[in-house]
């Protein structure tokens, strides 16, 4: 089965579920140290417990790191585990890296790393820091307003409930595959990824009740917003 196939069986699935709704992500948080901090803690982690309430304090509370030389001095004076309470050395020396990264490049802000973002051999550049990978390299090209899906386990579940048999390993298909289904319904690739990570990590999981047998079925779908 295409890509093209496989996007619209996805559609056909999201059509089946009476509480799906496409939500306008968070971010950008116009904030570069709630952006690094978010895409270089949420790998391995839940992130509504465990991430989110770090980014919040560090967005709410230290308004002096909106920039990434802000936020470097700001874990140089107080210290990365100590910011982000966070007993583990790994993760918080991930952060610092990443924003040590970002200032040497010159990048200061979302608008700048967007920009940066969009030549790919800078991309390879980002995915030769500790850390970083196909997912988060995805991730924040959606934290700097890049319309794109950063696959993880809950997008690769929801395909599979989908009748899509794809598993992590394949994260070049799963991408194309979601990506491809926000463009033939014309809505921001970020806003599906976040709609489909909501419904997954909420725990709303439904199986298909239903064999995909026209490609064109997708013509009159309509979502719910948030």
């Amino acid at each position: 089965m295409s890509i093209e196939n496989k996007a619209k069986l996805l559609l056909d699935y999201i059509q089946s579920l009476p509480d799906f709704k496409v939500f306008e992500p968070p971010y950008p948080y116009g904030h570069m140290g709630a952006t690094v901090t978010d895409a270089m803690l949420q790998a391995g982690t839940t992130w509504k417990t465990v991430v989110k309430p770090r980014v919040e304090d560090v967005r709410l509370n230290y308004p002096e790191a909106k920039t990434t030389t802000g936020f470097f001095l700001l874990l140089q004076r107080i210290g990365p585990r100590e910011l982000l309470r966070w007993n583990d050395p790994e993760k918080p020396n991930r952060v610092l890296g990443a924003t040590s990264f970002f200032v040497e490049k010159g990048i200061e802000t979302e608008p700048e790393l967007k920009i940066w973002l969009e030549d790919d051999a800078n991309i390879v550049k980002l995915k030769g820091l500790r850390g970083v990978g196909n997912k988060t390299a995805d991730y924040f090209k959606m934290l700097s307003g890049i319309p794109t899906c950063a696959v993880d386990i809950h997008l690769i579940r929801f395909l599979n409930n989908a009748g899509i048999e794809i598993d992590i390993n394949n994260y070049s298909d799963a991408k194309k595959i979601i990506n491809k289904a926000a463009d033939l319904i014309g809505i921001n690739k970020s806003m599906l990824d976040y709609g489909i990570w909501k419904y997954m990590s909420d725990g709303k999981v439904r199986k298909p009740c239903y064999t995909f047998t026209h490609p064109g079925s997708i013509c009159n779908l309509r979502f719910q917003t948030v």
